[in-house]
């Protein structure tokens, strides 16, 4: 016989949650000493992999249709996104990285990386890895995929 199946509830996760909205804070900051928010940042790594419809991106990264515009506007204008039509679709537009948004992902992810280092230690990598993973793929399972 198997060891008893322990209930998970609220109050488990609670410390975990407190912890989750002061490193969104920790984050942001790191990313503003790198020169882009960190709105900014979800954006850019949204983009990263291959240009994505406009329309699409303000769910995925978080943000309402008018911020999502007020970011790319950002954006654009340090060189970071451009803005290229979608052929088949006359209407449409897909934001594409520059060299220079890859640059500034770089940036943010070697700032981030630092802060979270000192914060955890070089010993809790390992469990960090482990819990990155699990919650990462649990993500990828719920999150429907997006199309160009």
């Amino acid at each position: 016989m198997g060891e008893p199946v322990r209930r998970i509830d609220g109050a488990d996760f609670q410390p975990g949650i407190r912890l989750l909205a002061r490193l969104a804070r920790v984050a942001e900051l790191a990313c503003q000493q790198t020169g882009i928010s960190l709105p900014q940042y979800r954006l850019l790594v949204s983009i990263t992999g291959a240009p994505q419809r406009a329309s699409e991106l303000a769910a995925h990264v978080g943000v309402s249709r008018p911020t999502l515009t007020s970011l790319v506007d950002g954006l654009e204008a340090a060189a970071l996104v451009r803005r290229v039509p979608v052929l088949s679709d006359g209407r449409g537009i897909q934001l594409a990285v520059t060299e220079a948004g890859r640059e500034a992902v770089a940036r943010a992810e070697q700032a981030l990386t630092r802060r979270f280092v000192d914060l955890a230690g070089p010993d809790a990598a390992r469990v960090v890895e482990q819990l990155v993973c699990a919650i990462g793929a649990a993500l990828d399972r719920e999150t429907p995929p997006r199309t160009s």
